[in-house]
Protein backbone atom coordinates (compact mmCIF):
# COMPACT_ATOMS: atom_id res chain seq x y z
CA UNK A 1 0.00 0.00 0.00
CA UNK A 2 2.73 2.26 0.77
CA UNK A 3 4.36 1.52 -2.35
CA UNK A 4 1.44 2.33 -4.63
CA UNK A 5 1.24 5.92 -2.76
CA UNK A 6 4.83 6.04 -2.92
CA UNK A 7 4.07 5.33 -6.87
CA UNK A 8 1.51 7.33 -7.31
CA UNK A 9 3.44 10.66 -5.54
CA UNK A 10 6.68 9.93 -7.74
CA UNK A 11 4.30 9.91 -10.70
CA UNK A 12 2.98 13.50 -9.54
CA UNK A 13 5.99 15.03 -8.68
CA UNK A 14 7.47 13.91 -12.61
CA UNK A 15 4.20 15.26 -14.06
CA UNK A 16 4.45 18.39 -11.76
CA UNK A 17 8.53 18.87 -12.91
CA UNK A 18 7.53 17.91 -16.66
CA UNK A 19 5.09 20.81 -16.43
CA UNK A 20 6.88 23.51 -15.08
CA UNK A 21 9.76 22.01 -17.81
CA UNK A 22 7.64 22.42 -20.90
CA UNK A 23 6.66 26.10 -19.10
CA UNK A 24 9.84 27.43 -19.03
CA UNK A 25 10.80 25.86 -22.25
CA UNK A 26 7.55 27.25 -24.54
CA UNK A 27 6.67 30.11 -22.67
CA UNK A 28 9.71 31.50 -22.35
CA UNK A 29 10.95 34.99 -24.32
CA UNK A 30 12.98 33.90 -27.56
CA UNK A 31 11.95 37.04 -29.60
CA UNK A 32 11.75 40.46 -29.17
CA UNK A 33 10.16 42.75 -31.76
CA UNK A 34 11.16 47.00 -31.77
CA UNK A 35 8.05 49.17 -32.78
CA UNK A 36 8.91 52.78 -33.44
CA UNK A 37 6.48 55.82 -33.33
CA UNK A 38 6.19 58.51 -34.66
CA UNK A 39 5.80 61.43 -31.61
CA UNK A 40 3.18 63.63 -33.48
CA UNK A 41 1.12 61.04 -35.04
CA UNK A 42 1.60 57.68 -33.09
CA UNK A 43 2.46 56.29 -36.46
CA UNK A 44 4.72 53.14 -36.31
CA UNK A 45 7.90 54.26 -38.58
CA UNK A 46 11.33 53.34 -39.91
CA UNK A 47 13.35 55.93 -38.13
CA UNK A 48 16.91 56.51 -39.21
CA UNK A 49 19.92 56.60 -37.18
CA UNK A 50 20.70 54.33 -34.35
CA UNK A 51 17.96 52.82 -32.05
CA UNK A 52 16.91 50.01 -29.97
CA UNK A 53 17.75 46.67 -31.75
CA UNK A 54 16.16 43.65 -30.98
CA UNK A 55 18.80 41.70 -29.70
CA UNK A 56 20.06 44.69 -27.47
CA UNK A 57 16.37 44.46 -26.00
CA UNK A 58 16.33 40.77 -25.64
CA UNK A 59 19.91 40.66 -23.86
CA UNK A 60 17.31 42.21 -20.92
CA UNK A 61 14.50 39.43 -21.23
CA UNK A 62 15.48 36.16 -23.04
CA UNK A 63 14.39 33.66 -21.52
CA UNK A 64 12.35 34.75 -19.05
CA UNK A 65 8.68 33.69 -18.24
CA UNK A 66 5.88 35.14 -19.93
CA UNK A 67 3.59 34.77 -17.14
CA UNK A 68 5.97 36.40 -14.81
CA UNK A 69 7.94 39.00 -15.77
CA UNK A 70 7.51 42.59 -15.15
CA UNK A 71 6.58 44.68 -18.33
CA UNK A 72 6.98 47.69 -15.60
CA UNK A 73 10.86 46.63 -14.50
CA UNK A 74 11.72 45.64 -18.25
CA UNK A 75 10.46 49.19 -19.45
CA UNK A 76 13.02 50.85 -16.68
CA UNK A 77 15.13 48.62 -17.49
CA UNK A 78 15.15 49.92 -21.20
CA UNK A 79 14.76 53.74 -20.34
CA UNK A 80 17.69 53.44 -18.26
CA UNK A 81 19.46 51.58 -21.36
CA UNK A 82 18.35 53.71 -24.40
CA UNK A 83 18.43 57.35 -22.85
CA UNK A 84 17.31 58.55 -26.45
CA UNK A 85 14.30 56.50 -26.71
CA UNK A 86 11.26 56.25 -23.98
CA UNK A 87 9.96 52.51 -23.93
CA UNK A 88 5.91 53.54 -23.43
CA UNK A 89 4.50 50.07 -24.12
CA UNK A 90 5.24 46.62 -23.75
CA UNK A 91 3.11 43.81 -25.44
CA UNK A 92 3.03 39.98 -24.65
CA UNK A 93 2.53 37.65 -27.50
CA UNK A 94 2.03 34.41 -26.39
CA UNK A 95 3.77 32.07 -26.43
CA UNK A 96 7.33 33.61 -26.34
CA UNK A 97 7.29 37.36 -28.36
CA UNK A 98 7.25 40.20 -26.88
CA UNK A 99 7.07 43.81 -28.73
CA UNK A 100 8.58 46.74 -27.03
CA UNK A 101 6.81 50.11 -28.48
CA UNK A 102 9.34 53.19 -28.25
CA UNK A 103 9.04 57.12 -29.37
CA UNK A 104 12.14 59.13 -29.60
CA UNK A 105 12.60 61.04 -26.48
CA UNK A 106 12.19 65.29 -27.20
CA UNK A 107 13.77 67.63 -24.69
CA UNK A 108 10.97 69.63 -23.50
CA UNK A 109 12.75 71.93 -20.85
CA UNK A 110 15.23 72.56 -18.65
CA UNK A 111 15.38 73.18 -14.94
CA UNK A 112 18.39 73.96 -12.62
CA UNK A 113 19.50 71.49 -10.07
CA UNK A 114 21.88 72.66 -7.54
CA UNK A 115 23.89 74.53 -10.06
CA UNK A 116 23.53 71.93 -13.18
CA UNK A 117 21.27 72.38 -15.91
CA UNK A 118 19.13 69.29 -16.31
CA UNK A 119 17.41 68.59 -19.22
CA UNK A 120 13.65 66.63 -19.54
CA UNK A 121 12.09 64.96 -21.99
CA UNK A 122 8.19 65.44 -22.22
CA UNK A 123 7.47 62.32 -19.68
CA UNK A 124 10.16 63.99 -17.47
CA UNK A 125 12.82 61.88 -17.89
CA UNK A 126 16.91 63.40 -17.69
CA UNK A 127 18.35 63.65 -21.10
CA UNK A 128 21.66 63.82 -22.05
CA UNK A 129 22.62 67.77 -22.80
CA UNK A 130 21.39 68.31 -26.42
CA UNK A 131 23.09 70.36 -29.15
CA UNK A 132 20.90 73.58 -29.02
CA UNK A 133 20.14 74.40 -25.67
CA UNK A 134 17.33 77.24 -25.95
CA UNK A 135 14.56 75.53 -24.16
CA UNK A 136 12.26 76.77 -21.72
CA UNK A 137 13.63 77.30 -18.15
CA UNK A 138 11.06 75.78 -15.71
CA UNK A 139 12.95 76.40 -12.30
CA UNK A 140 10.88 79.84 -11.60
CA UNK A 141 8.37 77.27 -10.77
CA UNK A 142 9.80 75.67 -7.89
CA UNK A 143 10.55 76.67 -4.57
CA UNK A 144 13.06 73.50 -3.99
CA UNK A 145 14.78 71.93 -6.77
CA UNK A 146 17.17 69.27 -4.85
CA UNK A 147 16.87 66.24 -6.38
CA UNK A 148 16.95 62.22 -5.64
CA UNK A 149 16.98 60.90 -8.64
CA UNK A 150 18.84 62.93 -11.53
CA UNK A 151 20.80 60.53 -14.59
CA UNK A 152 19.72 59.97 -17.65
CA UNK A 153 17.26 57.50 -18.20
CA UNK A 154 15.84 57.82 -15.34
CA UNK A 155 12.71 59.78 -14.57
CA UNK A 156 13.86 62.98 -12.31
CA UNK A 157 12.63 63.04 -8.91
CA UNK A 158 12.38 65.40 -6.38
CA UNK A 159 12.79 65.54 -2.47
CA UNK A 160 9.68 67.04 -1.65
CA UNK A 161 6.58 65.83 -2.94
CA UNK A 162 4.97 69.38 -4.00
CA UNK A 163 7.85 70.04 -6.41
CA UNK A 164 6.75 66.44 -8.14
CA UNK A 165 3.50 67.16 -8.29
CA UNK A 166 4.63 70.90 -9.87
CA UNK A 167 6.98 68.88 -12.17
CA UNK A 168 4.00 67.22 -13.73
CA UNK A 169 1.42 70.31 -14.20
CA UNK A 170 4.18 72.19 -15.96
CA UNK A 171 5.33 69.32 -18.53
CA UNK A 172 2.07 68.76 -19.06
CA UNK A 173 1.52 72.12 -19.75
CA UNK A 174 4.19 72.38 -22.18
CA UNK A 175 2.38 69.01 -23.56
CA UNK A 176 -0.48 70.67 -23.92
CA UNK A 177 0.53 73.28 -26.14
CA UNK A 178 1.88 70.50 -28.19
CA UNK A 179 -1.51 69.47 -28.72
CA UNK A 180 -2.09 72.54 -29.89
CA UNK A 181 0.28 71.92 -33.00
CA UNK A 182 3.27 74.05 -31.41
CA UNK A 183 6.60 72.40 -32.00
CA UNK A 184 8.90 72.07 -29.44
CA UNK A 185 11.39 73.91 -31.53
CA UNK A 186 8.88 76.98 -31.05
CA UNK A 187 8.55 76.44 -27.06
CA UNK A 188 10.46 79.21 -26.08
CA UNK A 189 9.24 81.51 -28.72
CA UNK A 190 5.55 81.26 -27.92
CA UNK A 191 5.97 80.70 -23.89
CA UNK A 192 9.31 82.61 -23.71
CA UNK A 193 12.52 80.87 -22.08
CA UNK A 194 12.56 82.28 -18.54
CA UNK A 195 10.39 82.95 -15.62
CA UNK A 196 7.16 81.12 -17.72
CA UNK A 197 5.84 79.13 -14.59
CA UNK A 198 5.25 79.60 -11.47
CA UNK A 199 2.13 79.01 -8.53
CA UNK A 200 0.38 81.64 -6.49
CA UNK A 201 -0.18 81.21 -2.97
CA UNK A 202 -3.48 78.89 -3.97
CA UNK A 203 -1.31 76.91 -6.09
CA UNK A 204 -2.43 78.02 -9.03
CA UNK A 205 -0.67 77.47 -12.13
CA UNK A 206 0.68 81.24 -13.55
CA UNK A 207 1.98 81.11 -17.09
CA UNK A 208 4.16 84.22 -17.96
CA UNK A 209 3.22 84.45 -21.61
CA UNK A 210 5.92 87.17 -23.69
CA UNK A 211 3.51 89.31 -23.92
CA UNK A 212 2.85 90.08 -20.58
CA UNK A 213 0.02 88.80 -20.34
CA UNK A 214 -0.88 85.78 -17.91
CA UNK A 215 -2.89 82.81 -17.70
CA UNK A 216 -4.23 81.85 -14.22
CA UNK A 217 -5.35 77.94 -14.09
CA UNK A 218 -7.19 77.23 -10.86
CA UNK A 219 -6.42 73.27 -9.82
CA UNK A 220 -4.04 72.53 -12.69
CA UNK A 221 -3.74 68.80 -11.62
CA UNK A 222 -7.40 68.48 -12.76
CA UNK A 223 -7.99 68.15 -16.28
CA UNK A 224 -5.36 70.87 -17.38
CA UNK A 225 -4.91 69.72 -21.41
CA UNK A 226 -8.35 70.39 -22.32
CA UNK A 227 -8.69 73.56 -20.17
CA UNK A 228 -5.35 74.98 -21.03
CA UNK A 229 -5.92 73.96 -24.98
CA UNK A 230 -9.61 76.46 -24.38
CA UNK A 231 -6.99 79.08 -22.83
CA UNK A 232 -4.75 79.39 -25.47
CA UNK A 233 -7.68 79.28 -28.22
CA UNK A 234 -8.95 82.69 -25.90
CA UNK A 235 -5.41 84.16 -25.70
CA UNK A 236 -4.61 84.00 -29.75
CA UNK A 237 -8.49 84.86 -30.76
CA UNK A 238 -6.93 88.33 -32.47
CA UNK A 239 -10.40 89.69 -32.13
CA UNK A 240 -10.39 89.93 -28.32
CA UNK A 241 -7.19 91.57 -27.97
CA UNK A 242 -5.53 89.99 -25.27
CA UNK A 243 -2.21 89.86 -25.98
CA UNK A 244 -0.58 92.70 -23.43
CA UNK A 245 0.65 93.49 -20.71
CA UNK A 246 -1.60 93.26 -17.64
CA UNK A 247 -3.89 90.67 -18.94
CA UNK A 248 -4.99 87.93 -16.72
CA UNK A 249 -6.39 84.79 -18.51
CA UNK A 250 -8.09 82.80 -15.85
CA UNK A 251 -9.36 78.97 -15.79
CA UNK A 252 -11.74 78.28 -13.46
CA UNK A 253 -11.41 74.49 -12.65
CA UNK A 254 -14.96 73.64 -14.48
CA UNK A 255 -13.43 75.16 -17.50
CA UNK A 256 -15.01 78.50 -17.02
CA UNK A 257 -12.49 81.24 -18.54
CA UNK A 258 -12.66 84.87 -17.58
CA UNK A 259 -11.14 87.42 -19.17
CA UNK A 260 -10.89 91.48 -18.60
CA UNK A 261 -11.93 93.97 -21.45
CA UNK A 262 -8.56 95.71 -21.83
CA UNK A 263 -9.78 98.19 -24.07
CA UNK A 264 -11.62 99.67 -21.06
Amino acid sequence: MKSKKLIILISVVVVLITVVVILATVFSVKVVQPRYHNFISGEEVIPSGEKPTADEILELCRGKSMFFMSKEKLMTDLNKRFTDWHAFEIVKNFPNIVDVHFVKRTVAAKIDIGGNIVYLDTYGYVMNAPAETDYVDISSGFEHRDSSVCKPGEKLKLLDETGNARLAVILEAINAGFTCYINYDDVTVVLGSNDVFEFDTNNNLVINMPSGAKIKVEEPSFDLTSRLQHAYSVYYNESKNLQQAGVVITVKSNGTITTPNPDK
